[in-house]
């Protein structure tokens, strides 16, 4: 049998317990003679400090070197938060609260409203009334601008026509009517009734995969929408009367070409002719609304904003391509909708080129800044541009000869601006500034038209060139007015703000015009 080893808890002969030796001095000779094994030569395996009280300075030392410690830690927190109270005072103070140094963007546009049905629903009897006097029956759009405007729908095209038909007739009050409807493919209906604002009177006719889309366009229009009260006379259906002249049915201009014929095509055997539009409904779209007046004044003016903003941020040693980056973060902060690069940021000679030359140049002192810029605020765009300085360079010559140039594009884009106002030719816009820029001895560098429409599409009508003499200034007109200089390989100078006609002259949709060419 194995002989029984010794319980875990019992010490071996001459070895201390450390589990049950006492730790202070206080407890006498016991604990002395406990951790020696009843051996007083032997020395204790404890600090000797551990084995006495101590004395009344060795507290003091302590105490005095807890409070030392204590009050280290105290101004560390103290100096940290002042620090960070500090910090953040210069973000806000600079503009850079919040990480970003556009947060002061923020809600630039928050109060204005989109377009609501009310709206949309008066383009239409605007339309339908402009038809009538205009002795057409029908309009028909395809997606795109116009569709948009007149009914709110986004739609994309696609091989398959999907159809916007706006019907125009007068009832026995002498009161125009209008009908509107959508042609869509059947197993489009339930996306086509999501694209239609609610509320909207627009109905829906449907036409299956292996039928004709321009068949359902004649159905539209062969079904009588007249009441017993109503004026018939201009009715064409198979059992109602028909006009002597055949009755014309407009297709908007920007239509595709086989749409077009193939509508035509099915209407070959009624009274129908089809035309392209009047040019007339284009001045619907041309005449601006106080709503949208309101939309494209706060988009421009806040992308006029945006420019200001950014350029604070560019630096000699900048890249075209980080600045692109700047006014992405820029837009984003004020919630306008924008398309990440779609700015033009010209350097220096890259600027020559008025739509730039797909570099990435990196900016140098004697560089000017030219940025093109724009954005969305309920589908109505801005267009903007400022040119100006970040560094002059080393050549008094080269900086006189750019601000002499910045301060020749300015006048002329004022020079501009006093020729505008009700009935003025598009042309004589255009000319006083191009006069001006050819006093100046630059005319041949003033290579583009002074200006476009502006809304729903960066560049529509009306166009401000030379050349348009047949089109007069309304009031409710939007453009651009944008003239530059351009000397190809050495720099471009362009400025562009967003001008409103008004009965009696222009108001500055953008704002206040830069100040010079530092300060856009």
């Amino acid at each position: 049998m194995a002989a029984r080893s010794a319980p875990n808890n019992v010490p071996l002969p001459g070895t201390p317990d450390l589990e049950r030796q006492p730790l202070l001095a206080s407890q006498g000779n016991t604990a002395i003679n406990s951790s020696t094994n009843g051996n007083p030569g032997a020395r204790s395996h404890l600090p000797a400090a551990l084995g006495r009280r101590p004395s009344s300075l060795e507290q003091q030392q302590r105490h005095d070197a807890v409070r030392k410690c204590w009050r280290i830690g105290i101004a560390a927190i103290i100096l940290a938060l002042l620090g960070f109270l500090i910090f953040g005072l210069m973000e806000l103070l600079s503009g850079h609260a919040g990480g970003t140094p556009y947060k002061h963007l923020r809600g630039s546009c928050d109060h204005v409203e989109p377009i609501g049905l009310a709206e949309y629903e008066q383009r239409q009897a605007n339309l339908s009334r402009l038809l009538y006097d205009l002795k057409a029956t029908a309009y028909v759009a395809e997606p795109g601008t116009n569709m948009k405007y007149f009914s709110g729908i986004k739609w994309t095209q696609s091989e398959r026509p999907f159809l916007f038909i706006v019907q125009t007739k007068r009832d026995k009050m002498n009161q125009v009517l209008t009908k509107t409807t959508v042609v869509a493919p059947a197993f489009e209906a339930s996306r086509a009734r999501q694209g239609i604002l609610p509320g909207s009177s627009i109905s829906i006719k449907t036409w299956e995969e292996g039928e004709s889309a321009y068949k359902a366009v004649r159905e539209v229009l062969d079904t009588p929408w007249t009441g017993p009260d109503e004026d018939d006379s201009t009715d064409i259906t198979s059992g109602g009367k028909k006009p002597k002249d055949p009755e014309q049915i407009y297709v908007d201009p920007d239509m595709r070409q086989f749409v077009s014929h193939g509508i035509a095509t099915a209407l070959e055997s009624s009274n129908r002719r089809v035309m392209i539009a009047n040019r007339a409904i284009a001045l619907l779209r041309m005449q601006k609304t106080s709503h949208e007046i309101e939309i494209l004044k706060c988009v421009s003016q806040t992308t006029v904003n945006v420019i200001r903003a950014v350029k604070q941020n560019i630096k000699v040693g900048s890249l075209e391509s980080e600045v692109q980056g700047m006014i992405t973060k820029a837009y984003s902060e004020a919630g306008l909708d924008y398309e990440d690069g779609g700015s033009l940021v010209l350097f220096g000679k890259d600027a020559a080129l008025p739509h730039g030359g797909g570099n990435d140049t990196k900016l140098e002192k004697g560089m000017m800044v030219l940025i093109d810029t724009g954005a969305r605020l309920h589908g109505y765009l801005s267009d903007i541009t400022r040119t100006f300085w970040v560094s002059r360079g080393s050549s008094k010559e080269m900086n006189d000869e750019l601000d002499k140039v910045w301060d020749i594009v300015k006048r002329a884009q004022n020079a501009s601006l006093h020729a505008i106002h009700p009935g003025a030719a598009c042309s004589s816009v255009d000319k006083a500034a191009r006069t001006l820029i050819g006093h100046e001895g630059y005319g041949a560098k003033f290579t583009h038209r002074l200006g476009h429409g502006l809304g729903l599409d960066g560049h529509e009508e009306p166009y401000l060139n030379i050349g348009n003499t047949d089109t007069e200034l309304k009031a409710g007109m939007v453009f651009t007015n944008e003239p530059g200089i351009y000397v190809e390989g050495q720099y471009g100078i362009r400025l562009e703000d967003v001008v409103l006609v008004t009965e009696n002259g222009y108001e500055i949709l953008s704002g206040s015009l830069a100040a010079s060419a530092t300060e856009p």
